[in-house]
């Protein structure tokens, strides 16, 4: 009898081992304070000697790609695995209009990186998916700097002489820049790539083939300024849309006489 009782607990210990290993693990959200002077209070009790970049989210309880953020993007663990190196601040709009005002909120949801010195140094409009929010959240770890010094370095290095693989990096930061909603320097960049002696031209193409629908829109509106061409483009498209357009505007750029120039005359 006792054998037959020890083999029974054994089995049912097993069962328990598999079903809890089987069991998806709880996703564990982001911690967001309700100002950025709370989220600083909290940095200041630990005082580890780090100050740490504030990551700023606006939304509103009416707004859908907002949940879905909430919902998607800060419960995933490649989001959490950041999180630790940021502060987190969520702002209702229709709770705090001044705050939203002061940074210029034009759509929802909207993100800013900011320093210590409440220097915006990365924006990211609109809903972001889990990988795409994460490579953001890197990005301003690797520049944190405000954007008026990197777009001083961007236009500098696209003024130098770089390998392609260089300027396609360069060319593509540029475009970002340009996608902010602030539109910040932009007469500047256009001017500095119009002067350009390298080829600009094929990498704003594939650039309008990006998942973030500004960097399209910015991208395909930076290639007409620069060739004046008569060609469309439907940033909103599908992607088969999208594509077909695109291969319309690669077989344009292949028969101009400057298709790897700085501009086509």
């Amino acid at each position: 009898m006792a054998r037959t009782a020890l083999i029974i607990c054994l089995r049912v210990t097993a069962v328990i081992a598999l079903t809890c290993r089987l069991l998806p693990v709880p996703a564990v959200a982001v911690e967001f304070e309700s100002t950025i002077e709370k989220a600083r209070e909290k940095e200041a009790s630990v005082d580890d000697g780090q100050k740490k970049l504030v990551v700023v989210t606006f939304g509103a309880d009416w707004c859908k790609w907002c949940r879905k953020l909430e919902a998607d993007t800060f419960l995933d663990e490649r989001v959490n695995a950041l999180s630790e190196q940021f502060l987190w601040v969520k702002v209702d709009v229709d709770e705090q209009p001044e705050l939203a005002a002061r940074f210029g909120v034009q759509g929802l949801p909207q993100t800013y990186v900011i320093d210590g010195d409440d220097r915006v140094i990365a924006v990211r409009p609109g809903y972001a998916g889990p990988l795409e929010f994460a490579k953001f959240l890197e990005n301003a770890l690797r520049n944190p700097n405000p954007p008026e010094e990197l777009l001083l370095n961007l236009l500098n290095r696209l003024r130098a002489e770089e390998s392609l693989e260089e300027r396609n990096t360069t060319v593509a930061g540029l475009v970002e820049h340009l996608a902010r909603p602030d539109r910040a320097g932009r007469d500047e960049i256009l001017q500095a790539m119009s002067q350009t002696k390298s080829g600009l031209l094929p990498t704003l193409i594939e650039l309008m083939s990006d998942d973030r629908l500004a960097v399209r829109a910015a991208a395909s509106g930076t290639f007409l300024k620069l060739t004046r061409a008569d060609l469309d483009f439907d940033p909103f498209g599908n992607a088969a849309l999208r594509e077909q357009q695109l291969q319309n505007w690669r077989n344009w750029l292949a028969a101009q006489p400057m298709s790897r120039g700085r501009t086509v005359e």
